[in-house]
C-alpha cells in the first residue's frame, strides 16, 4: 500500500531573493495525494489478516530495507562486546549476544549518551544473565533499545523484570522484545500482548488483536512545559487541539480545502500562536491539524497504519521520516507571487501505509504537565537595543502551559510510528498519541521505575531525527537518575548560534546595511556566502562574483578581523546546485564546491572551515569532500530542533569529523523572508527568540537559527531587541558562538575519558582525564541528588543555581573530586 504526496508545479525557478531551506513549503502549495489502493469509504481491505502465530515475511517498504528482526537467537558471532566495571554512572544498553560493538544502533545511542552528557556501555544479553540482578543494580540503569533487540527469551524477560522489581530504573523502548521464537522455529509475537506491558504499564504490540493494525502513524502529543524538558525547544513543537474538530487558523491569501485527493494549507493565524480556533465539541478528527495525514486521505474517524511483521516487528521501515529533511523551497519572488500555489513541487511517500478506521478500544490519555522545576524563563527583562528595557508583547512560552505536538519546518505537525495501546496507566503520562494511545509515561514497578517511550528512538536517529532519543534520554537521566551531567557547553555557559546565509548579489545591500546597524557588533555568527557570479541558472549574472567584487571581499575580511566565522553557502550557483546536485552527480557539481570554497578562502586569507548547503542539499559526497577539507561543521536540514550532533543519516553514522548543526524552526517558518511573507505577526517572531534564548539557558544548551539580510534588513529592530536580550543576560552566563566553535569543543569533549565509584556511605568518587586539557569542561550535578562536591584536585566548585557546577582547571589534564548523596533526594 502507497501513497505519494505531490506538491504540483513547474520544475523552473524565478529570480529574486533567494532563500534556502531543508523542506517543502506545505505552508503554500497544492498538495495533491495518490492513494494507492486506499480509496473512500472504510478503506479496510487493505489490512492483512495473518495469524499471530504465522511465520510473516517482511515485505518492500517503500525502498527501504527492512532488517531481519534482531536477537540473540539470529546473531551470528562478531566483535565481543566488553563488560564494563561496575558504575553508578553508568547505563547499560542491553543488545543481544554476538552483535558486533560497531553496529550503528549501538553507535548511535552511545553518540547521543555522549550528547547528552553521560555515559553508556553495551551489555549483551549473557552478560546481563550473568550479573544477577545485585550485579546489574550496581550500575546507573538500564536502556532496552527499539530495532538493535526486537527478539528476547523469556529467561531475558523475567530478568529484566527482576532488575526493576529490585530497585533498578528501566528505560524501555518501541519493539524491545516484541518477538519471541516458538518451539518449532519461527519468530512470533506473544499472544496477546507484549510480555513487558507490565513494565510499560499499558498493553501494548497487541498483534493478535490488530493485525496489520497493531502500529500506528500519528502526530505526539505532550504539554508545552513536559516538550521542552525533553529538549524541545520553542517553535518546534505547537499548539495541538484534542477539544473536537480544528479548523487551522489562516491568513489572508490562504485556506483549508478539504477534498478526497488535494488540500491547500494556509499560513498561521495572526494571533497569539497559543491561541487555536476549535470547532464544535465532538470527535476528534486529527487530520483537520495535521496537513500530512490530509495528503494521505485520512478523514474524520480514520487513522494510518504501518503493517508489520516478523521481519520488521514495529513496522517503522515501511515509512521513511529521512524524506523531510529535503524538500525543495520557493524563492522570495515565488513566495510573493499571486501564482505561488502553482511553481512547486516536492514530493512526499506514505511507503507502506494504509488507511483504515481509527481503534476504538486505544487508550485514551490526558498528558501531565512537567512537575519538576524546569528553571525560570526570562519574562520579558534586558537592555533593548536604546538601552530600555526589552517588553515581551506576548507570553510565548511564559503563558498557559497548553498541549503541543511535535511539527517540522515547513511541514506541519509531524506523525510517528507508535504501537496502539489499550488499558489504563497507573504512572505519569508524558507524551501521547491522540488516536493510538500512551507514546510516554513513567511509573513505578516494585522498588523500581521505568521510563516506557512509545516511539522507534534508534530508526528515528538514523534517519535524520535524532531529537526524540535524545530528549528521552535527557529526561531519564534528569529525572530517574538524578545524573551527574558533562556540559556540552564550553565553561558550563549556554548560548545560541546565528547562521547568516548570504544568497545572492540582492543581499549585498541589505547586508551592508545590517553592517551599518552594528548588527555584526554582536557574536560571534556563522556568516556563509554563495560566490558564484551567478544564481539561478548559469549565466544569469545574479550572483555575487566574489572573485571580482571587491565591496564583499572587505566585508568578510572584516567580519573575519571581528572573529565571525566565515564559510561557503555551497556551491557557486545557489539554486542551480541546490536544486540539481544529488548523490549521482558528483563530478558535474562538486567543481562548483570547490570553486565556492577557492574564492571564499581567498577573499579571507585563510582556508575556512564552516559550511552550509544552498537548499539544504547535502549529497554524501559532498559531506566527504568537505570534512577532507578540514571543514568541520555544516548547517543540516535533519534533526531540526537539536544541538550541534553527529551526522546520522541512513542509518549510520557518516563523515565522524563533520558535525552536523541542525536548524531551529518558529514552527513552520524560519527565516525572516518567511515570517513577512506569511504575516507572522512580528511580536510572535520576538518573543520565539526570546524564549529559545531562554530556553538554551535554562537547559545548557546552544540551538541555531538562520537568517538572510533581505529580510533581516527589513526587521532589523527584531534582530537588536534579540542581540540586547542576549546581552542581558550577561557574558558569563550566555554567549553567542560560531557553529566551528562548538564543534571544536564536541570533539575535545569526546575525548574525556571519566567514571564514578560507590565509597562508603553514599559517597561516589568521580574521576576524569583528557590526553591534553580538560580546559573549559564543567560537570553539573544537581543538588537534589547531591551535596556539594569536597576533595576536588584539578579544579574547582561554583553554585550553578539548581545544580553544582565542577569546573575542570585551565590546565588540568586530570580532575578527581567526591559527592555525597542527599538524604532527601527522591527520584520522580
Amino acid at each position: 500500500m502507497k501513497a505519494t504526496l505531490t506538491l504540483a508545479g513547474p520544475p523552473t525557478r524565478l529570480s529574486g531573493r533567494f532563500r534556502p531551506a531543508p523542506v517543502a513549503w506545505l505552508a503554500a502549495v497544492l498538495l495533491c495525494v495518490n492513494l494507492v489502493g486506499c480509496g473512500g469509504g472504510s478503506d479496510t481491505a487493505a489490512v492483512s489478516q495473518q495469524s499471530a502465530a504465522a511465520s510473516v515475511q517482511p515485505g518492500s517498504a517503500g525502498g527501504i530495507a527492512a532488517p531481519v528482526a534482531n536477537g540473540s537467537a539470529d546473531q551470528s558471532v562478531k566483535a565481543a562486546v566488553a563488560l564494563a566495571a561496575p558504575d553508578p554512572g553508568l547505563l547499560l544498553l542491553l543488545v543481544p549476544d554476538g552483535i558486533d560493538d560497531q553496529d550503528p544502533g549501538i553507535m548511535a545511542w552511545e553518540d547521543a549518551a555522549r550528547e547528552v552528557g553521560v555515559r553508556m556501555a553495551p551489555i549483551t544479553d549473557s552478560q546481563f544473565l550473568s550479573l544477577g540482578t545485585s550485579g546489574a543494580l550496581a550500575y546507573a540503569g538500564l536502556v532496552l533499545p527499539d530495532q538493535i533487540h526486537t527478539v528476547a527469551t523469556d529467561q531475558l524477560v523475567a530478568a529484566v523484570h527482576d532488575y526493576t522489581n529490585a530497585g533498578g530504573s528501566t528505560f524501555l523502548t518501541f519493539d524491545f522484545a516484541a518477538l519471541t521464537r516458538r518451539a518449532d522455529g519461527p519468530l512470533v509475537y506473544p499472544i496477546p500482548k507484549s510480555r513487558l506491558s507490565d513494565l510499560a504499564g499499558v498493553d501494548y504490540v497487541l498483534y493478535d488483536k490488530y493485525l496489520d493494525r497493531t502500529v500506528g502513524l500519528g502526530p505526539v502529543t505532550a504539554m508545552r512545559t513536559t516538550m521542552r524538558e525533553l529538549l524541545v525547544p520553542p517553535g518546534k513543537s505547537e499548539p495541538f487541539s484534542t477539544a473536537g474538530p480544528v479548523a487551522l487558523p489562516t491568513a489572508p491569501g490562504g485556506t483549508i480545502t478539504v477534498g478526497p485527493t488535494t488540500i491547500t494549507v494556509g499560513p498561521p493565524s495572526v494571533g497569539n500562536k497559543d491561541r487555536l480556533q476549535v470547532g464544535p465539541a465532538g470527535a476528534i478528527d486529527v487530520a483537520s491539524q495535521v496537513p500530512l495525514l490530509r495528503a494521505a486521505g485520512v478523514g474524520p474517524g480514520q487513522a494510518l497504519y504501518l503493517p508489520v511483521s516478523p521481519g520488521d516487528p514495529g513496522g517503522v521501515h515501511g515509512f521513511d521520516p529521512q524524506q523531510y529533511q529535503i524538500q525543495p523551497m520557493a524563492s522570495s519572488s515565488q513566495l510573493r507571487s499571486p501564482n505561488r500555489l502553482k511553481e512547486l513541487k516536492a514530493q512526499v511517500g506514505f511507503g507502506q501505509a494504509v488507511r483504515a478506521a481509527a481503534p476504538n478500544e486505544a487508550s485514551r490519555f490526558v498528558a501531565a504537565a512537567s512537575t519538576k522545576a524546569i528553571g525560570v524563563f526570562g519574562g520579558g527583562s534586558g537592555g533593548a537595543a536604546d538601552g530600555g528595557a526589552v517588553v515581551r508583547t506576548g507570553l510565548g512560552d511564559n503563558g498557559p502551559d497548553v498541549l503541543q505536538a511535535y511539527h517540522g519546518y515547513a511541514l506541519g505537525f509531524l506523525i510517528y510510528p507508535s504501537y496502539v495501546t489499550e488499558g489504563s496507566y497507573a504512572g505519569t503520562v508524558l507524551a501521547t498519541s491522540p488516536q493510538f494511545g500512551l507514546v510516554a509515561g513513567v511509573k513505578s514497578y516494585g522498588a523500581g521505575r521505568v521510563l516506557f517511550v512509545n516511539l522507534p528512538l534508534t530508526y528515528l536517529k538514523g534517519r535524520t531525527d535524532a531529537l526524540p532519543m535524545h530528549g528521552f534520554l535527557q529526561y531519564f537521566v534528569k529525572h530517574l537518575l538524578g545524573g551527574a551531567q558533562l556540559s556540552s557547553m564550553p565553561n558550563g555557559v549556554p548560548g545560541m548560534m546565528f547562521n547568516w546565509h548570504l544568497d545572492s548579489m540582492e543581499a549585498q545591500q541589505p547586508t551592508l546595511q545590517l553592517e551599518t546597524a552594528g548588527i555584526f557588533n554582536a557574536g560571534p555568527m556563522s556568516i556563509h556566502i554563495t560566490a558564484g557570479p551567478d544564481t539561478v541558472v548559469p549565466g544569469d549574472g545574479l550572483g555575487f562574483d566574489l572573485n571580482n567584487n571587491p565591496t564583499m571581499q572587505a566585508f568578510l575580511r572584516r567580519m573575519d578581523a571581528k572573529g565571525h566565522s566565515i564559510g561557503s553557502h555551497g556551491g557557486w550557483d545557489h539554486d542551480y546546485y541546490g536544486l540539481n546536485a544529488n548523490e549521482t552527480n558528483s563530478a558535474t557539481f562538486l567543481p562548483f564546491l570547490v570553486l565556492n570554497r577557492q574564492a571564499v578562502d581567498n577573499a579571507v586569507g585563510h582556508p575556512t572551515r564552516d559550511y552550509s548547503a544552498p537548499e539544504g542539499n547535502n549529497p554524501h559526497w559532498a559531506m566527504d569532500w568537505l570534512a577532507q577539507q578540514g571543514v568541520v561543521s555544516a548547517y543540516f536540514g535533519g534533526h531540526t530542533g537539536l544541538g550541534v550532533t553527529r551526522d546520522y543519516r541512513d542509518g549510520i553514522l557518516n563523515t565522524p569529523t563533520l558535525w552536523v548543526v541542525p536548524v531551529t524552526p518558529m514552527g513552520l517558518y524560519a527565516t525572516f523572508e518567511e515570517f513577512q511573507d506569511f504575516n507572522v505577526p512580528k511580536a510572535d517572531v520576538i518573543n520565539w527568540y526570546l524564549d529559545l534564548v531562554d530556553f538554551d539557558l535554562t537547559h545548557d544548551t546552544a540551538r541555531m537559527v538562520y537568517a538572510h539580510p533581505p529580510g533581516a534588513s527589513e526587521w532589523i529592530d527584531v534582530v537588536q531587541t534579540l542581540e540586547a536580550y542576549v546581552r542581558s543576560k550577561g557574558a558569563s552566563k550566555f554567549s553567542w558562538y560560531t557553529m566551528p566553535r562548538l564543534a571544536d569543543f564536541m570533539a575535545k569533549r569526546n575525548e574525556v575519558q571519566w567514571s564514578e565509584q560507590s565509597l562508603a556511605n553514599g559517597v561516589t568518587q568521580f574521576t576524569a582525564s583528557h590526553p591534553i586539557s580538560l580546559k573549559e569542561l564543567v560537570w553539573r550535578l544537581p543538588k537534589a541528588r547531591y551535596l556539594r562536591p569536597t576533595a576536588v584536585s584539578g579544579g574547582s566548585v561554583a553554585d550553578g543555581g539548581t545544580v553544582w557546577l565542577v569546573k575542570a582547571g585551565a590546565n588540568a589534564r586530570t580532575l578527581t573530586f567526591r559527592a555525597s548523596s542527599s538524604t532527601t533526594w527522591a527520584p520522580f
